[in-house]
């Protein structure tokens, strides 16, 4: 494992682009840190969002021996929520490296749902987790 974090991405359902017929869709991201990596506090500080329905931010954290995965698991309306606010330019780097390539992942995926959310363009990609889709 490299020194970024690898970031998982389960999908159910099918993922057609249209938000009115996949609001209730749970979508499940897992972030790994390896052994020697240290998760950043803002990744594992639970809070919670006051949506339509409140949600808890991340949903689960597993430490291991050999690894740290910290679990989201959202409808995409809490997505949408989430990563609105999640990567902005004032938002810390730990989540900036999850949560933007996760944005442009779902921009990819639901463009009527997250297309037009703006992030921060000047954190270096090369800092970004690894992402995989899992289908």
């Amino acid at each position: 494992m490299s020194d970024r974090p690898l970031l998982l991405v389960e999908e159910t359902g099918s993922t057609d682009g249209r938000s009115q017929e996949h609001n209730n869709q749970e979508i499940i991201a897992i972030a790994v840190y390896g052994k020697n990596m240290e998760v950043p506090l803002p990744v594992s500080t639970q809070r919670v969002f006051t949506g339509d329905n409140r949600f808890k931010f991340p949903t689960e954290i597993t430490a291991g021996a050999a690894k740290t995965r910290v679990v989201y698991r959202y409808t995409i309306d809490q997505w949408r929520e989430l990563l609105e606010s999640t990567t902005r330019t004032s938002s810390p780097g730990g989540l900036k490296q999850l949560m933007i390539p996760l944005l442009l992942h779902m921009q990819k995926q639901f463009p009527d749902v997250f297309g037009n959310i703006d992030y921060d363009r000047e954190f270096d990609p090369g800092d970004y987790a690894e992402l995989i889709a899992m289908q």
